[in-house]
């Protein structure tokens, strides 16, 4: 989240006019974040959250939305839609589509502890057994804009502008990656972007998690290794063990993981932090305009995704 585009307090008094939301009060330009313009917005009927999309074109949205409503109607705590007076959840300003949540309450967390390792991870496994009717693998609007062919195109676009160790690290990567079949592995619709400020607690009770607009297709390994590596890894980007194993642990009192999803865990936690050091690079190397951006460090992955890499060269090494 972050603000590329400004919109004033007469523009939202404008759009609040649109819904039975109450009279504009204020709003806030939320910092955190790095895909879409985003603020608070105070009524004097609540607090919400408005999302202008930078990227998301409309008829994606609509996915976007009906997952959100179909999670809320299973119980899964999440930001629930807001329709305006004529039942539309999406509209449109400045040529870009934007929507109206509800604001959750609760704080995001700078470090977790096993409690709440534990609570996100039974929260995501109930997300990955939750039937829905937009986990469809023929629902291209769905499938992983971020995924091997990304990795691909963004990798060639940047390694010029990276040093040799850096491009060496990037190339022999997408080269590991040629040989990896996921084909065994459980899918469905996935997070995809469970950081710790995309979820709300209070103390250890968690109470909603946000930002589900990077949801997907694909492998619910991958989305347990890009939380994993998220909740899980100290400064020097390595895993807590005891916080891995408490999360693993309490996702699997929810969902089993497969023999499958076992052998192929050491490689999804490094293509999740691959995915993560290559966006935050393209990022930084090639900067958007904002009125309060926030460009994440692409440091912190490539550490993560290289203390994932030692263990299988000393497992190599051993043998």
């Amino acid at each position: 989240m972050s603000v590329y585009t400004s919109i004033s307090d007469k523009e939202f008094s404008e759009i609040l006019s649109l819904y039975n939301l109450g009279d504009f009060i204020r709003s806030q330009g939320i910092q955190a974040g790095i895909e879409n313009t985003n603020y608070f917005i105070t009524t004097t009927k609540g607090e919400y959250v408005f999302t202008l999309f930078e990227k998301i074109n409309q008829n994606e949205l609509k996915l976007y939305i009906s997952l959100l409503q179909e999670l809320s109607n299973a119980g899964i705590a999440c930001p629930q839609p807001q329709e305006d007076t004529n039942k539309q959840t999406i509209n449109k300003i400045k040529n870009k589509p934007f929507t109206l949540v509800t604001r959750l309450q609760g704080e995001t967390i700078s470090s977790a502890n096993v409690q709440q390792c534990k609570t996100i991870a039974i929260e995501l496994a109930k997300i990955h057994n939750t039937s829905l009717s937009v986990s469809d693998s023929s629902n291209n609007a769905l499938q992983n804009r971020r995924g091997s062919k990304w990795r691909e195109n963004t990798a060639k676009k940047l390694i010029h502008n990276l040093s040799s160790h850096d491009a060496n690290l990037l190339s022999s990567e997408l080269e590991f990656y040629q040989s990896f079949d996921d084909n065994d592995l459980p899918k469905g619709i996935i997070h995809a972007d469970l950081f710790k400020d995309n979820a709300l607690f209070e103390n250890d009770q968690l109470i909603g998690i946000i930002d589900f607009y990077d949801a997907c297709y694909d492998s619910y390994l991958y989305d347990i290794a890009i939380t994993v590596n998220a909740w899980c890894s100290n400064e020097d980007g390595k895993l807590i063990e005891k916080l891995t194993n408490a999360f693993l642990q309490s996702y699997q009192t929810i969902r089993k993981l497969t023999a499958a999803e076992v052998n192929a865990w050491p490689t999804m936690l490094r293509m999740a932090a691959m995915r993560f050091w290559l966006s935050r690079l393209e990022d930084s190397l090639i900067q958007r305009e904002g009125d309060l951006t926030h460009c994440k460090d692409p440091k912190e992955y490539q550490h993560i995704l290289q203390n994932h890499i030692k263990p299988a060269i000393e497992d190599v090494l051993c043998q």
